[in-house]
Parts: structure tokens; C-alpha cells; sequence
């Protein structure tokens, strides 16, 4: 086999993998001269490989977890909807593998880093757009089809992510007193969120988990997508710490996705400015999320580049609180971790 010599016993096997499952790609199979190369980066805990020949490509997963499933059936879904997921073109779900579309590397995250005021703009309309497919379009076709029932991302879930919060930052990583309103507040973001009308909801609808290629944008990570509050989407979108929105572009594009939604027939319940309320609601409940999420992966697994979010992620945090005024201990919460934080814990 051609720079057989070079290639270590899990390229091989990488490979033989790939290989085994190119024949549906449209530019043809790959050879054994193809070369594996591991994508290093980001928060998975699943193996991703880029497999390139000569001028195709393809990427190859490998996932050991419980999500493999949900990976496939999610995608296939959203790929029938025409939601621009990567197409699957093998799989082998014993050793729970599958060759697909290779979109790239530049997530939404980089290209916003690069960009005026007005490309900012004109991608965050194109993610809204995507944003307002999957609440609509859909999520009618979820309902239909009876799909996700199982997978309520209901008071309960929220709950969890706000014990998340606990565990994971204040007891793992920056312990402050949470404040005698801690269960009040958060119980009321856990209610408020689960009276929403349930739609599909991606879970994780991030700057990092949308990648551009030629102009569009291509979704991903969708393995754990529940039924739930839009609004949580909308949150991990324009709350994103990865890319910091001033509060007044952020208002404009929450406005912006209201009428979208209308005009799609899938109108909020209430007006404009109940929608923007839940907006500031979702945000505090998301960026209670991603700080414990930013010191797990940090700190437990040892990906230290997520512990430089913290920052951005307390500047939503507090901003959505302000913005609301329902929070005394969380705020009182905040004022806490920064002092202690800026004393070097």
C-alpha cells in the first residue's frame, strides 16, 4: 500500500473505515492512498477525522456515546426539511461510524471576528433565517411526524442545567453564597421557559455549532436537539459568549426574528414585547448554562481555551439580569464571582 510505512495502526484503521464507507460520495470512493487527519478542537468528546485525496474530502465520525442514534436520525430529518446539515454518505451503526460532507472549518464564530458592522449584520440575518426554519417549517414536520416526543426540554431539564450551574461553577470553580432567592429565581426562569410553546429546538444553536461555506450556512451538532422554548435558541445565539452582541443589536435582531416568525406562521404568543421579556429570561438561563459548561470542559477535561469565555459569559449574565430587575441574588451572585475572581480566588 502506498506510504503504507507512514501511516500509524489507528490511521490504518481510520482509513479502512473511510474507505469502507465512500462508495455512495459523488466524486467517487477514496483509494487506500487517501490520508486521515484527526479535526483536534472544540467541546465533543466524540472523534472526528478529515479524509482527503486528491482534490474530495469528506469528514469520517466516530462515536462511541448513546447520541449516535439521535446524530442520524436528527440529521436525516433535518436534511428532508432542506436544513443544510452535512449529507451522510456511509455508515456502519454497528461500530457506530458515518462518512459525511465535508463543510469545512470556518465556524460562524471566525467569520463574525473578521467582519464590518454591516457582514455582521447580513450573518446574523442568515442565522436568524435558519433560526426561524426550524421553529416553523420544521417544526410542524416534527409534530407530524411525531418525532422527538420523548425529548421535553421542560421545567425538569431546566432545572438540571441551573443544578449544572451550581455544581459545576460555584462548588468546582468559584464558590460564592448563591443568596437566600437562589430557588426563587431560578424556579421562575424554569417556569416561565416551559410554558413556551414547544418547537424544535437545537439546544446548543451557537456561533460554533453553525459552520459557513459558500456564502451559507451549514448546522451542526444537532445530535441532542429536544422539544422545547425557541427562545432558549434564540438566547444561545444572540447571548453567545463566543461573539458578544451590544444589547441594542441584539434587541434589533430579536425584533427582526418576531416578524420572521410571523410572516411563517408561527407567530409568538403575545406582542413584541413579551417576546423580548422571554428573550432576556432565556439569555440568563442559557448563560447560566454556558458558564458551568466553559468550567467543566475547562478545568474537569483540561481544555483550557474554554476558561477564557468565562469573562464574556458573566458580561451577558450580568447584562440580562440588569435588563430584567427580577434577580436580586443573582445579581448579588454576580457581584460576588467578580470579586472574587479579580482577587485571584
Amino acid at each position: 500500500m502506498k506510504n503504507e510505512a507512514n501511516k500509524s495502526a489507528p490511521s490504518r484503521e481510520i482509513l479502512r473505515k473511510a474507505v469502507a464507507l465512500s462508495a455512495g460520495m459523488p466524486e467517487g470512493a477514496f483509494s487506500s492512498d487517501a490520508v486521515a487527519l484527526p479535526i483536534t478542537g472544540g467541546g465533543s468528546d466524540r472523534n472526528f477525522f478529515r479524509i482527503n485525496e486528491g482534490g474530495k474530502s469528506a469528514v469520517l465520525l466516530v462515536d462511541r456515546s448513546a447520541e449516535f442514534a439521535s446524530y442520524i436520525s436528527i440529521g436525516r430529518f433535518l436534511r428532508e426539511c432542506g436544513v443544510g446539515v452535512p449529507e451522510f454518505y456511509g455508515m456502519d451503526e454497528t461500530e457506530q461510524t458515518v462518512l459525511m460532507e465535508d463543510l469545512g472549518s470556518i465556524h460562524l464564530e471566525e467569520a463574525l471576528r473578521g467582519a464590518n458592522e454591516q457582514e455582521e449584520l447580513s450573518l446574523y440575518r442568515m442565522a436568524l433565517e435558519l433560526l426561524a426554519t426550524l421553529q416553523s417549517v420544521v417544526t410542524g414536520r416534527m409534530l407530524e411526524a411525531g418525532l422527538l416526543e420523548s425529548r421535553s426540554f421542560d421545567k425538569e431539564a431546566l432545572i438540571g442545567e441551573t443544578d449544572y450551574f451550581r455544581d459545576q461553577f460555584i462548588e468546582n470553580y468559584c464558590p460564592v453564597p448563591l443568596g437566600g432567592g437562589w430557588e426563587r429565581e431560578r424556579t421562575l426562569l424554569a417556569d416561565f421557559l416551559s410554558r413556551q410553546r414547544p418547537v424544535f429546538m437545537h439546544r446548543d444553536f451557537q456561533s460554533r455549532n453553525i459552520l459557513v461555506r459558500e456564502g451559507k450556512l451549514r448546522l451542526v451538532d444537532f445530535q441532542t436537539a429536544h422539544r422545547g422554548p425557541g427562545l432558549y435558541d434564540t438566547a444561545s445565539l444572540l447571548r453567545d459568549p463566543y461573539h458578544p452582541l451590544p444589547g441594542g443589536t441584539a434587541r434589533i435582531l430579536v425584533g427582526e426574528l418576531y416578524g420572521r416568525l410571523r410572516d411563517e406562521g408561527a407567530p409568538p404568543a403575545g406582542g413584541l414585547d413579551e417576546f423580548r421579556e422571554g428573550f432576556v429570561l432565556a439569555g440568563i438561563q442559557r448563560n447560566l448554562q454556558a458558564l458551568a459548561a466553559f468550567v467543566k470542559l475547562g478545568k474537569v477535561q483540561g481544555k483550557k481555551e474554554f476558561l477564557e469565555s468565562i469573562p464574556a459569559g458573566l458580561d451577558l449574565l450580568e447584562a440580562g439580569i440588569d435588563e430584567s430587575g427580577r434577580f436580586p441574588s443573582m445579581k448579588r451572585m454576580v457581584i460576588a464571582i467578580r470579586d472574587k475572581l479579580e482577587k485571584g480566588m
